[in-house]
């Protein structure tokens, strides 16, 4: 019985990810093996799953069919393990997390507290500014920046997280200090953004481009730019607060209003949360940086 639900498993994940390679890499096995799983499931029912050419792996509508109740079953199982087992009362087992650079190492900072009262539960990190994939990535929670516009998604609000204009003091001391927002347009904005968007940034209600000699899609390559010197930076406040304090870093424009972010915690709606995955979702809302 054991070895059929790790087939239904990787019947799962075949289904999420059509490809061999990438879910044997993901599941620490061999391609043959998963393709021996998928066998095994297409023998157990009697239909076949996928249509398998050398290039595609394409469900068949049978598979689409069996999908909902091997979720439905692999679901209860967990539940089943979650009120007898030992899961109940001490959640275990690996929690993949997708998150953005920056509110990942805040809280990448706090997990010491977590698996020191639940040192069953594993923490797998997936961080990147970039928008991961819930489904094909197989993360169990995902951070989301702003409006989610997704039905197959689960919705959780965090917080708002505030940010800060800021640049290195030689910085303003060869170019001056911004009086109003109007000035920006004659300094060095270190831009945020991805492929060939232009970084735009809102103060005190207007909408400005950002540019200048240095842009990234990354918060951390960002924070550094501006640590170097390269320009102002529009950065969360959690991640300039201790620069601030120390002067490696100053406020540009501190009585301008920006808007913060609403930051959401997502995971798919055909899931229902395991008792670890629950664990780290409360602990996100708790550690969540209070605006300021």
């Amino acid at each position: 019985m054991s070895d059929l639900l790790l087939a239904m498993r990787t019947f799962i994940r075949l289904h999420e990810m059509p490809n061999f390679s990438r879910v044997a890499q993901e599941m620490h096995a061999s391609h043959t093996t998963i393709a021996r799983r998928l066998d095994q499931v297409e023998a157990h029912f009697g239909v076949p799953l996928f249509h398998r050419t050398t290039r595609r792996l394409v469900p068949t509508g049978e598979a689409d069919r069996l999908l909902v109740h091997a979720r439905a079953m692999l679901d209860a199982l967990d539940a089943a393990e979650a009120d007898f087992g030992a899961a109940r009362d001490q959640p275990r087992g690996l929690v993949r997390i997708g998150l953005t650079t920056a509110l990942g190492l805040h809280y990448v900072e706090r997990l010491g507290k977590l698996t020191a009262r639940h040192p069953g539960l594993q923490i797998d990190c997936a961080m990147t500014d970039w928008q991961r994939d819930v489904v094909e990535d197989r993360l169990d929670l995902a951070l989301r920046v702003g409006p989610v516009g997704d039905d197959s998604l689960v919705i959780h609000p965090l917080g708002r997280l505030a940010r800060r204009l800021v640049a290195h003091p030689d910085y303003l001391a060869r170019h001056g200090m911004p009086v109003r927002a109007d000035d920006l347009a004659d300094h060095q904005c270190i831009a945020y953004a991805y492929g060939d968007r232009r970084a735009r940034w809102t103060i005190d209600g207007r909408e400005r481009l950002a540019a200048g000699v240095f842009r990234s899609d990354n918060s951390e390559a960002v924070h550094r730019a501006a640590l170097s010197g390269l320009g102002i930076a529009l950065l969360p406040a959690i991640r300039v607060a201790m620069d601030l304090a120390a002067g490696r870093l100053m406020p540009v424009l501190p009585a301008s209003t920006i808007a913060p972010l609403d930051i959401f915690a997502v995971h798919p709606s055909h899931r229902r949360l395991p008792p670890r995955v629950r664990l780290v979702l409360d602990f996100m809302k708790a550690n969540f940086p209070s605006e300021g």
